[in-house]
């Protein structure tokens, strides 16, 4: 929020990561027996817990968002996106993710990115299931354009702690970006700063 009372989007988003697996990576990109054994490695690290049906929302979740995102800005060079966060999320709070790649939002043309408001998956989840219907807020179930995210901020805010005081928004801890386009990311993939 500015000096004015006015929402605005943050300057900055963040790809978390873990360095063992490299930066920048979408897991609906490899096979379900290869996404299987990197989520049951994950599992095994006791560094997060990964529901049974994990692979299977994150596939359907994914199918949604790339139909959006062509309904919206058209078919993207990517088939599976990059995902960060909107703002600065490199507080090593995810063990199974410790590192992080801070960028510039502007480093990414808008036609490269879409949002969601929460993450893609509790989105895609409250737009859509019927016993989440009374949780559901108008923006949930939809993507947005770097545009109509700037309109939807404005209008509502960010998330920040509202979805601890907030029953309604109990939902919306993260804005999402999904990148379509890795020509940004060239040059950037690197591995965690010193501790």
């Amino acid at each position: 929020m500015d000096d004015r009372g006015v929402y605005r989007l943050p300057a900055i988003v963040t790809h978390n990561y873990d360095p063992a697996r490299g930066a920048f990576r979408n897991l609906c990109s490899l096979s379900d027996e290869a996404a299987g054994a990197v989520l049951a490695s994950i599992s095994a690290s006791g560094l997060r817990a990964i529901k049974p049906n994990y692979l299977a929302r994150r596939r359907a979740t994914e199918i949604w968002l790339l139909s959006e995102r062509t309904k919206k800005l058209g078919a993207p060079k990517l088939r599976y996106p990059v995902y960060f966060f909107l703002g600065d999320m490199a507080d090593g709070l995810d063990a199974s993710r410790p590192c992080s790649h801070v960028l510039p939002l502007a480093h990414f043309p808008a036609e490269t990115i879409t949002f969601t408001y929460p993450d893609s998956m509790a989105s895609y989840l409250l737009g859509f299931r019927a016993d989440l219907a009374c949780e559901r807020l108008p923006h949930h179930g939809k993507i947005f354009t770097l545009d109509e995210l700037d309109i939807l901020v404005r209008d509502t805010g960010m998330p920040a702690d509202r979805w601890r005081n907030e029953p309604r928004r109990r939902h919306d801890r993260y804005i999402e970006m999904q990148l379509w386009d890795d020509a940004p990311l060239c040059g950037l993939e690197g591995s965690c700063p010193p501790a």
